[in-house]
């Protein structure tokens, strides 16, 4: 068993370069390598044997099963609201003696089932007694089979979608040690990768991400749908089983786990006699599958539970990030230990929620001291191109202030001082006087000319 098992733990081993967080690694490998344990499991004829056993009065008992298992077995239901159910809730075990069961049985058929051999096996009428079939055994593998590859739909997915993006970025840098040569080289790739322009790009990345995330969440309720109409009412019935493993009341489990999964059935088939008259073959078959096919759906169900609220809770904590930048700063630094808070909050200032997303990604895949450098020199060129932007800002309006004096030299001599009769109508305020820059112009014959002169001998 152990070995037919063993090749899907490689399945799970943890890559070198991570791509799904730890709610997607549940959908698309565990829940893939539950479903495909379980799929081994009901296939092992020489641990749990024949998947049914049936006896008849017939002599050509293979024959039968074949029969049976291919036909098709069915169980009586248990109606709820019959009046034996009353009367069993009405009356203690003590307060039955052996007339009042033979009245009862008189009267109503539903106890008569009750109380026969098994949960949904007893006496009939033809045409009368309703029949529930069970043909979903011969499908409970390929059922399994393909809930393990709707699992991983998302995963295949967003491995194409990815193109090992992530490998390329977190390469070599992985682990606690690294070359000093391949240290600076990775992280001035990095530096330079993060300084591109890439936010059309990252934000593709994470749309196709989320999306793959919100594919998890709509399989988990395709699962239950599917599981709800392959096992006839599956979701609502087995909870009252579920419900009785916590208070150990067996009798229950049984009697409810039975209604999805009976472990005993009955089957009819029509045997002509030699003059061409139909006999009825009244025939007890035996489901020893049912006996795994429960305990295993028992765990799926609660794992299904688990995972779709998961799924559900991811949704909403993915939509609180992509509106709320604070949440991302905060969930940014637990990587960057000791780094001010200024500093990754202007890192990210220019970042949109894919470029996080990378970010992110990368934090989780590369060494701890290499992504807290990378920050840091993401941060320091990031203040430098800041700086030369205010410089060249600066000098353009110097420029323009210059060009604007040389081509209007008589606003220039008149911003000398304030006019004498400003001052004399306020002797309180003192006078400011702006002194011009001094510019000197080349008369014709080689003689430095003033540029107040120069402007007096050009009016004259």
């Amino acid at each position: 068993m152990y070995a037919a098992v063993k090749p899907l733990s490689k399945y799970l081993r943890q890559k070198t370069v991570r791509i799904y967080d730890p709610i997607f690694t549940l959908h698309s490998k565990c829940t893939i390598v539950i479903l495909l344990t379980c799929t081994i499991l009901l296939s092992a004829k020489q641990y749990f044997g024949e998947p049914i056993l049936c006896i008849s009065t017939s002599s050509h008992t293979e024959y039968i099963q074949s029969y049976c298992w291919t036909m098709g077995t069915y169980i009586l239901p248990t109606e709820s609201n019959s009046s034996a159910g009353l009367f069993l809730r009405g009356l203690p075990p003590a307060d039955f003696n052996r007339s009042d069961l033979r009245r009862l049985m008189a009267r109503d058929q539903q106890f008569v089932r009750i109380i026969s051999i098994a949960e949904g096996v007893g006496p009939e009428k033809r045409g009368v007694t309703k029949r529930l079939y069970l043909r979903y055994y011969q499908w409970v593998f390929m059922i399994l089979l393909f809930q393990s590859l709707l699992f991983y739909l998302p995963s295949y997915l967003w491995k194409v979608w990815e193109g090992h993006r992530m490998a390329q970025l977190c390469c070599e840098v992985a682990g606690a040690i690294i070359l000093e040569d391949t240290y600076r080289t990775r992280l001035q790739m990095l530096t330079k990768y993060f300084r591109a322009k890439f936010s059309s790009i990252h934000c593709c990345y994470a749309i196709k991400y989320t999306f793959c995330e919100m594919l998890n969440l709509l399989i988990s309720i395709l699962n239950f749908w599917l599981m709800d109409v392959v096992f006839n009412g599956f979701w609502h019935k087995y909870i009252h089983a579920l419900a009785a493993i916590p208070v150990y009341d067996w009798q229950l489990w049984n009697m409810m786990s039975s209604r999805v999964f009976p472990k005993v059935a009955k089957c009819e088939m029509f045997v002509y006699g030699p003059s061409g008259s139909p006999n009825v073959l009244d025939i007890l078959c035996v489901l020893p599958l049912n006996i795994l096919n429960e305990k295993i759906f028992a765990v799926l169900y609660v794992w299904f539970l688990f995972i779709a609220m998961l799924s559900a809770l991811n949704i909403l904590y993915r939509l609180a990030l992509v509106f709320c930048s604070h949440l991302r700063l905060q969930l940014l630094r637990t990587h960057l230990r000791g780094m001010p808070k200024s500093h990754v909050r202007e890192v990210l200032s220019t970042a949109g929620y894919g470029d996080w997303f990378v970010l992110m990604g990368v934090s989780i895949n590369v060494n701890p001291t290499l992504f807290r450098e990378l920050v840091e020199q993401l941060y320091t060129e990031l203040m430098e191109e800041r700086a030369g932007l205010h410089a060249s800002s600066s000098k353009r309006q110097l420029s323009s202030a210059h060009y604007t004096t040389n081509n209007n030299p008589q606003e220039h001599r008149s911003i000398g001082a304030l006019s004498p009769t400003h001052a004399d109508r306020n002797p309180s305020v003192p006078t400011l006087t702006l002194m011009a820059p001094t510019l000197n112009l080349m008369g014709s014959n080689n003689e430095i000319v003033s540029i107040d002169r120069f402007c007096d001998e050009s009016q004259v």
